[in-house]
């Protein structure tokens, strides 16, 4: 009876233990920090999250790689998420997140990005989000937040570039294409995407844009282009000189008219006067002259 009880208190014993290392294993677990990727970023937009950008090559990601995963622990105390991005496997992630500098750390509040350029200590980062340090922040701008659509467009193109140095790699190193081939190659790639992409849009443009059908103008309205516009030109300078000559003889004869009418004036007055005192009557002989009469002496 005896060794019943001894085994089942030993079977009770491991029971426990077992409990509490799966106990432990499952809280190492959950305070990790999460992997994100370009497939689950979109779960940070949603919550409290401290997000790190490291790569395993950079000696101060590695260094800080303790520290952020002590930080991950205090994630169920204040209610926030830690996750950490690989940029040398997310480059599209790097290029909507415009990381220059690694490590690059951002915190995001349902939706709202801003960027942490405090301490690297646990303490640091733990009063960060304990004290609500991020609200003195100010947030990303709308047109360079990662969740916009052109900062979508920038993560395209920053993933497009690793993609072709990947190709340049295997070029050189597999195939042994030498380096200046492949410039050649890229260059010819390159203008004739840009041919297609032009042609493409100038055929959209046309598609919603189109042009209108404006009907010939009838042979009465349409103008009639000089064949020669150098001999018009000295046409017109000839007839202006013309013109002005011509102006001159005008005012010229003007005004001698003028002079010649005043002289028939002036001619005019003086026949006018002759005939006046023509006109007079003369004395005749049978008038008599008057006789002063003599005056009387005092």
């Amino acid at each position: 009876m005896s060794n019943d009880t001894s085994s089942m208190k030993a079977a009770f014993r491991n029971l426990i233990l077992l409990c509490l290392i799966s106990a432990c294993l499952c809280g190492q677990q959950s305070a990790k920090p999460l992997t994100i990727n370009e497939n689950n970023w979109t779960q940070s937009l949603e919550g409290e999250w401290m997000v790190e950008f490291m790569a395993p090559w950079c000696p101060a990601c590695r260094a800080f790689t303790e520290t952020w995963a002590s930080f991950a622990k205090w994630g169920e105390d204040f209610d926030f998420k830690v996750g950490v991005v690989d940029v040398t496997e997310n480059p599209g992630l790097s290029g909507r997140f415009l990381v220059s500098a690694l490590p690059t750390v951002y915190h995001v509040k349902d939706g709202v990005f801003r960027q942490y350029k405090g301490g690297r200590k646990e303490n640091e980062l733990v009063s960060f989000i304990d004290e609500k340090k991020w609200e003195e922040i100010e947030p990303v701008v709308w047109y360079l937040s990662p969740s916009s659509v052109q900062m979508g467009a920038v993560g395209f193109f920053f993933k497009a570039a690793m993609q072709i140095r990947a190709l340049y790699n295997v070029m050189t190193a597999e195939y042994g294409i030498p380096e200046w081939a492949c410039y050649v190659i890229f260059a010819v790639m390159t203008i004739s995407l840009g041919l297609i992409l032009g042609l493409l849009i100038v055929c959209c443009c046309d598609m919603v844009f189109p042009t209108k059908y404006l009907p010939p103008l009838p042979p009465q309205e349409r103008l009639v282009t000089p064949q020669h516009p150098e001999e018009d030109l000295e046409s017109q300078e000839d007839t202006e000189d013309d013109d002005s000559q011509t102006e001159d003889i005008l005012d010229d004869t003007q005004h001698s008219q003028s002079e010649e009418e005043a002289v028939e004036e002036e001619e005019e007055e003086e026949t006018g006067k002759a005939t006046k005192e023509e006109s007079k009557p003369e004395p005749t002989g049978d008038a008599k002259p008057r006789r002063r009469r003599p005056k009387k002496a005092d």
